[in-house]
């Protein structure tokens, strides 16, 4: 006999396990998560970079992030939460967005200040090289977050609900009848080796073992790979994997423990990670794919490198001693995708989060909760993320992925 769940959540990173917290503290019962990762090795949860901001241009990525920060102010030493800033830097074509952007952040409650060129250094005394840049704008309530901790909490919390976590298992199958999924059925994938190839490309021996789980309710929350799961049950989402890779690198006499994130005009982003310095960059031309490649020394001398000695004499002599290559599920608009999906009774859907699924893990998780137990929004009004919105146009524009 197939096994039963009332609810079905398909993908267990930071989203994933969001929702299955939400549900159980909303009094759901009959839950399961799978994934063929869960422990996390290849999802964007565990390469992240860990900002959390609410810095955003459109008002619900703005209020996601404000409900969630607001969570992990609560949890702070869990989660490792540490409210250090954002600083970014912008040229003098992107500052009249940034300008508009600041006064509907402000508007929403997020504090940001304002810098001219002159007063970056003071407050940031190692950007001593700032050509290029107009102005900059810091806003001291964001800061960087422990992906790791804060996903292991979710699940903690969830796990003693009752939450039922499956592993090494893909979905190679859904059965829909009515316009209802029915039930999905599983492939186990039984080595660390072979999950990392079926991630790039999707590939799984007839002969491994199957399951079938029947489910009252699916929830599709398996980020970059939301597009093949999405198929199985008849649709299509428009999202698309984003290489983005991250240098650990070492620096003699820098210590940048008591700043936050900071962004430069280029799109490259780094802060303080253990007594060294993370920074991570995609660059702009890169077509889409599942490809977890990591270029090393090139890419940091080539890519990396350069940018951060343009900012500060500081970071002249650089060693780069680790990095990696992980994947953001971007959306056409940058935003997250969020609702029930169009055209089924009993699908939802949580992914696409553009790089922002850390940061607004928490406000989406309950959301999404709310929606699949009550039947409307409580706490946010997150309609506007719906799929169906890009088939009627009204976009949640972002133009950052950071």
């Amino acid at each position: 006999m197939a096994q039963s769940f009332n609810i079905l959540i398909v993908g267990g990173g930071i989203i994933g396990s969001s929702i299955a917290m939400a549900l159980a503290e909303q009094g759901a019962t009959g839950i399961g998560v799978v994934d063929c990762d869960l422990s996390g090795k290849w999802g964007s949860s565990e390469r992240n970079a860990g900002g959390v901001r609410a810095t955003w241009g459109a008002a619900v990525n703005i209020d996601l992030s404000n409900a969630s920060i607001l969570f992990y102010q609560s949890v702070a030493e869990a989660v490792g939460f540490q409210q250090k800033g954002y600083l970014w830097l912008y040229d003098e074509s992107a500052w009249p967005e940034a300008a508009r952007r600041m006064d509907l952040q402000t508007r929403l409650g997020v504090t940001v200040v304002p810098l001219p060129q002159d007063a970056i250094p003071r407050r940031f005394p190692f950007l001593d090289r700032l050509g290029g840049v107009y102005k900059a704008i810091f806003s001291p309530n964001d800061g960087l977050i422990n992906p790791n901790l804060l996903k292991s909490y979710y699940r903690s919390k969830a796990e003693s609900s009752g939450v039922q976590w499956i592993d090494h298992q893909a979905v190679s199958s859904v059965t829909v009848k009515s316009d209802k999924v029915q039930s999905v059925e599983l492939k186990r994938i039984e080595t660390d080796e072979a999950v990392a190839q079926y991630l790039v490309d999707e590939n799984l021996p007839d002969e491994a073992e199957k399951t079938t789980l029947k489910t009252g309710i699916l929830v599709n929350a398996a980020g970059c790979w939301a597009p093949r799961l999405s198929a199985l049950y008849g649709q299509t989402t428009p999202a698309r994997p984003l290489r983005r890779q991250v240098a650990i690198i070492h620096g003699q006499d820098i210590d940048l423990s008591p700043y936050g994130m900071v962004v430069d005009t280029t799109g490259l982003y780094f802060h303080h990670e253990a007594g060294h310095i993370l920074s991570g960059y995609a660059v702009p031309s890169e077509a889409p794919g599942y490809c977890f490649d990591d270029e090393g020394e090139g890419f940091f001398m080539t890519e990396v490198w350069p940018r951060l000695s343009a900012r500060s004499s500081r970071f002249d002599r650089l060693k780069r001693t680790g990095g990696w290559a992980g994947l953001y599920a971007v959306s056409p608009d940058k935003s997250a995708i969020i609702g029930a999906v169009s055209g089924l009774d009993n699908v939802y859907e949580a992914h696409s989060f553009s790089g922002h699924g850390v940061m607004q893990s928490y406000a989406a998780g309950r959301g999404l909760a709310e929606l699949i137990l009550s039947g409307a929004y409580q706490t946010l009004d997150l309609s506007v993320l719906s799929g169906r919105r890009f088939e009627t146009g009204h976009l949640v524009s972002e133009e950052t992925d950071i």
